[in-house]
């Protein structure tokens, strides 16, 4: 992803709050310290169905968000 952001495409990364630190220090490493990050409560293995869905309800609008991001920064 840090790659593909590098080169000017919009992209993002879901990552559950324990990884968090790791992700903004990845993406810092690999060159795009403006690499979003979509947190999801963690853990996502092992939960039922219906909290997953719950989950992603949860994660729509900072999806929404950053699309509209993306859509106004290709705008420019």
């Amino acid at each position: 992803m840090a790659e593909l952001r590098k080169r000017g495409l919009y992209t993002g990364v879901v990552c559950s709050t324990p990884f968090e630190r790791l992700g903004h220090a990845q993406a810092k490493v690999f060159g795009a310290p403006d690499l979003p990050l979509l947190m999801i409560q963690h853990p996502l293995g092992g939960i039922e169905i219906d909290e997953v869905r719950a989950r992603a309800q949860q994660a729509l609008p900072k999806v929404l968000e950053l699309i509209a991001a993306a859509q106004k920064e290709q705008a420019v």
